[in-house]
């Protein structure tokens, strides 16, 4: 099946490693101000306005293809500058808020070179006069004996979904969203409320790396710990370590407990343990899969698997893997185990030990 712009334009066609606390909050005060070119890992180059940054990601409406999100860790540069928003800016007051207004400044737009706005003032207009012929022609919608149906119905008919600003099969999308992110690659922290020496500290960077090692098997190549930078004397972090020369957090009854904001772990963590706390961690996925004993998320130690949806038993109602997967369904296309895969050695995972002293 071919792929499908987002919608018929008539007349001339127009031509994330996080960012720095103090940069971010920079940007947000002039996102409207300015646009951004942003330029990605994997070489993309998206001119557009900022409208909306997390601690994860940013939005870019841009100009012909509407608002695409990137991850931060996706982001390789950005340069502030000026595009047709601005224009949009000051143009827009002069158009009238009727359906024959909003038909006009789409057809600004269109000329400007702004597509995607040019079909919200169309959507605009049809939503203030829903027989605006003109608006739905541009629109790209087509009436039927039971009325009009947009263009966007009649390409979810076709099995299409919209993508950055082309509607696509959904293998197209997954086959683009697997080539830019192949792995989850975590990058994690980690602390022991005391003070700690160095050799200790990297002794828990070697366990972190018998982790990745493990995630690598279990996720069938799909998931590793890229970094992890472990610190001493406490603080914010993904992990807290809670002593030195134990298997479990608790003696004698948890082996890691898992809180809002930390993971309470042991000195000697195992692979396991840190994989199934790090899922209900990172995944919110506050229940144990008891009924699967194969999967780590089970209350099982010798478990060795991660339960995926042709062999869960719930509850709960989907499986771990699936939940997962689910969960990175808009940035990466991971994959349904096959328990079959051939993996090549696991990417290397750096270990960064800040031995913090007390002063």
């Amino acid at each position: 099946m071919g792929t499908t712009q987002q919608g018929p334009i008539p007349g001339p066609e127009s031509k994330v490693m996080r960012v720095a606390a103090a940069f971010s909050l920079l940007l947000l005060g002039v996102a409207w101000a300015f646009a951004d070119e942003i330029t990605t890992a994997d070489g993309r180059r998206l001119v557009g306005r900022i409208t909306g940054e997390t601690a994860d990601e940013i939005t870019v409406l841009t100009p012909k293809e509407g608002p695409i999100r990137v991850l931060l860790s996706d982001v390789k540069a950005r340069k502030p500058g000026k595009t047709p928003w601005d224009d949009y800016d000051a143009k827009k007051g002069e158009f009238e808020d009727t359906a024959d207004g909003r038909l006009k400044l789409g057809n600004w737009c269109r000329d400007k070179g702004l597509a995607w706005q040019a079909r919200v003032e169309w959507r605009k207009a049809v939503e203030l006069d829903p027989e605006n012929e003109a608006a739905r022609k541009a629109l790209g919608d087509k009436k039927g004996k039971d009325g009009w149906v947009t263009f966007e119905d009649q390409q979810k008919a076709k099995g299409l979904e919209l993508f950055e600003g082309k509607w696509l099969p959904a293998d197209a999308i997954a086959k683009t969203l697997r080539a830019r992110h192949p792995a989850v690659a975590w990058t994690l922290t980690a602390t022991y409320r005391g003070d700690a020496d160095e050799e200790f500290l990297r002794s828990w960077g070697d366990r972190a790396k018998e982790a990745s090692q493990f995630m690598w098997e279990l996720t069938e190549g799909q998931m590793y710990v890229a970094q992890i930078t472990i610190t001493d004397n406490g603080g914010p972090a993904d992990f807290t370590i809670v002593n030195k020369d134990l298997t479990k957090a608790k003696p004698g009854s948890y082996y890691a407990i898992t809180l809002a904001d930390t993971i309470e772990a042991p000195g000697k963590i195992l692979a396991y343990t840190f994989f199934h706390e790090l899922i209900h961690f990172k995944y919110k996925r506050p229940e144990h899969c008891d009924n699967c004993h194969h999967c780590i998320m089970s209350s099982d130690p010798m478990a060795s698997k991660l339960c995926d949806d042709g062999d869960h038993k719930a509850p709960p109602g989907k499986s771990c893997w699936g939940h997962i997967r689910e969960f990175h369904r808009k940035d990466m296309a991971l994959l349904p185990l096959t328990r079959k895969a051939k993996l090549g050695p696991v990417p290397e995972t750096k270990v960064i030990v800040n031995d913090r002293k007390p002063k």
